[in-house]
């Protein structure tokens, strides 16, 4: 899992240091700062903005229309000009962007730091992403369902499915869409990749699932038992039939015989989607129950079919 988190992290700083740079398609909006320098001119030398609209001051030629263009398209007009203004032979124009226009995109969900972040106009995904902190990791895995992730464009409705998980692992760039303006990447939390643990446990609550994952790690998880109170003997996972939605199994284990004498056949393997539940030796105080998450609703609903009852015996 570390090797798969340090991969993550690599491939998010390869990937936005080759967007870096890339702004030769880039075309020129209003309030953008471009350079204008001629080679060998010391005095043809000026920091200009786009104004709003869509103009250029340059010098010794005047008002010049740059909105909608290109660097080498304006360094091409520019060209012409001082030919033909200033009877230059052969100029040799540059034309850099000083500064880009502020833009701004927002990126929520299950990652390190949601927010608004300023852009720039050849940033895509992967910058934002990595603004944001990167996925965000629990116990070790990864937290955020990669697969599901969406981008809303920018004061509009349109909405296109982003397949992260395809971008950082397999390097598909298709998925690496250019920011613009007002959008919004959201990635939602692995709400089927978890388990549930809850009962007579320290806390209970919902956990991110991991490849292997034990009995043993989901108790270790919720922070062991509450001594006196909580009967591990009687432990039982919950977990969906195969193949049958709505339809559950029961399956006991007697997690005092896996800590005391080390039967290991009572620390199962977990599956995604189990609800681990502990009961208690008698019926919980007022406190406890307040103590029950709402986040596991569903899985106390799924236990009272079974006519399970985690505030104390039927």
């Amino acid at each position: 899992m570390l090797k798969r988190i340090v991969f993550l992290l690599t491939m998010l700083t390869m990937w936005v240091a080759m967007a870096f740079g890339q702004d030769a398609t880039y075309r020129l909006q209003p309030e953008d700062v471009v350079r204008i320098q001629i080679y060998n001119e010391q005095q043809v030398s000026a920091v200009v903005p786009v104004g709003k609209d869509g103009n250029i001051s340059a010098p010794f030629i005047g008002i010049m229309r740059a909105q909608g263009k290109t660097t080498s398209e304006l360094e091409a007009d520019l060209v012409q000009e001082y030919i033909r203004k200033l009877r230059l032979r052969d100029p040799r124009v540059s034309v850099t962007i000083e500064r880009f226009r502020p833009t701004y995109a927002s990126i929520g969900g299950a990652v390190n730091r949601a927010g608004r972040y300023e852009i720039r106009p050849t940033d895509t995904i992967l910058a934002l992403l990595t603004q944001g902190g990167g996925p965000l990791f629990s116990n070790g895995a990864v937290a955020a369902d990669l697969r599901k992730a969406t981008l809303q464009r920018g004061n509009t409705r349109e909405l296109i499915p982003i397949d992260l998980d395809a971008l950082l692992n397999r390097g598909d760039r298709s998925q690496d869409y250019v920011l613009q303006d007002g959008d919004i990447l959201n990635v939602p939390e692995d709400k089927n990749n978890r388990i549930n643990i809850i009962g007579s446990i320290s806390r209970p609550s919902s956990y991110p699932f991991t490849e292997g994952m034990s009995l043993a790690d989901a108790v270790a998880l919720a922070g062991d038992s509450i001594p006196f109170r909580s009967k591990m003997s009687e432990t039982l996972v919950i977990r969906k039939r195969p193949g049958m939605p709505g339809e559950f199994i029961r399956i006991k284990c007697n997690f005092v015989n896996y800590i005391a004498k080390g039967d290991s056949t009572q620390n199962i393997t977990l599956r995604p989607g189990d609800i681990i539940f502990i009961p208690e030796t008698k019926t919980p105080s007022t406190q406890r129950i307040g103590e029950i998450s709402s986040a596991l609703a569903n899985s106390i609903f799924i236990l009272d079919r079974f006519g399970i009852s985690i505030f104390g015996r039927r």
